[in-house]
């Protein structure tokens, strides 16, 4: 394989266990050929010394309570208006009997609770679903209600993010999505999401839930109007939060789906991420955060087999069942609302690999 000195440098730095700088990571995501076959290999190599030879999976279910939202967001294919006839929102009812469907026929061991901010959810409102949702399965792991979520919830009141989480911690909430972090750079956020919660909120926010014991995932939306610095110094960020509270169980990148957003429809972008940026951005990650164990590659954004091949270029898990996952699919995704549990091990197991179904904090 054709050498080249500069990445070589990069790649030995990182096998020497030192840590990477952000235009370090620009350079990573500008190789093509052997250059990407190498920052492949190293990728693949720094997971099997951190985390061996287990492909981990969670069975679990997306819970979308409405998708009646008030912000705009550009990059969102699921946001219906209140008068729109495909709007929705979930009674209490409703919410228990999916659930309970949910555990006794699918035996999901984690709800993803996520939705629209719908112009009547409120903190008491979060609190009662997720009281509700453990008076029918007080065993189930209760992960979701983002930093924007939770934003949205304190509008009306003087609570802190910190307050906040404890509250929802007390009423059984057990791990927090890391969403709604899209790429923690203000530009790229005036421009995808102008309403949305601030780099700086989200930053606090994600920080209390994790001083409160309260673990979360973190994330990534990418391939739209970020530039390849953007993306490392969005990285960077997660790293730092990392070393300050080692609370984030996971890192998820989400290539951006497109085809049904406005980002797209407008003319704003004619495309998403390419496949080469997909698998860096895996490889990356894994290089770059050295202080995560976990990189998940999501089958959603990256269809099957795709995903599988992330698998072995750093990523050392495959996400979930996600039994009804709308959101993406209303983006544009063409991969299905779940794959079982079985077609998850198939995966898995076709690469010689261990397949290993785990909690939601690992």
């Amino acid at each position: 394989m054709k050498s080249n000195p500069e990445i070589d440098k990069i790649l030995n730095k990182s096998k020497a266990g030192q840590r990477l700088s952000v235009s370090e990571g620009v350079r990573l995501f500008q190789s093509t050929g052997p250059e990407l076959h190498k920052i492949i290999a190293t990728a693949d190599e720094h997971r099997q010394k951190v985390v061996g030879e287990k492909i981990s999976y969670v069975v679990n279910r997306n819970l979308n309570l409405s998708n009646i939202c008030i912000n705009s967001c550009q990059f969102c294919g699921f946001k219906r208006n209140p008068d729109s006839p495909e709007a929705y929102l979930l009674s209490i009812d409703e919410v228990q009997n999916i659930v309970q469907q949910a555990v006794q026929k699918q035996q999901i061991s984690e709800l993803c609770l996520v939705s629209g901010l719908h112009p009547d959810f409120d903190l008491d409102y979060y609190l009662q679903v997720i009281k509700a949702i453990k008076s029918v399965a007080p065993q189930l792991h209760v992960h979701g209600i983002t930093p924007e979520e939770l934003k949205h919830a304190l509008r009306q009141t003087e609570l802190s993010f910190a307050e906040g989480y404890a509250q929802l911690k007390r009423a059984g909430l057990d791990s927090v999505a890391g969403t709604a972090a899209e790429i923690l750079v203000p530009r790229v956020r005036k421009k995808i999401c102008p309403e949305k919660i601030t780099t700086k909120e989200w930053i606090t926010a994600i920080k209390a839930a994790h001083q409160l014991g309260l673990k979360s995932t973190a994330t990534i939306m990418y391939g739209h109007v970020e530039s390849t610095k953007e993306r490392i110094e969005h990285l960077q960020i997660i790293r730092n939060i990392q070393e300050e509270t080692q609370g984030f169980t996971e890192f998820i990148p989400l290539a951006f789906i497109h085809q049904q957003t406005p980002l797209y429809q407008q003319g704003v972008i004619n495309k998403g991420s390419t496949a080469r940026e997909d698998i860096l951005m895996i490889a990356i990650a894994r290089l770059f955060l050295d202080n995560i164990d976990n990189i998940q590659t999501s089958w959603v954004k990256y269809g099957p087999k795709l995903a599988q091949f992330t698998l072995q270029a750093g990523a050392n898990d495959l996400g979930g069942t996600l039994y009804s996952e709308k959101i993406s699919k209303e983006a544009g995704a063409k991969n299905g609302e779940y794959l079982t549990p079985a077609q998850l091990k198939e995966l898995i197991e076709d690469l010689n690999r261990v397949p290993q179904q785990r909690a939601t904090t690992y």
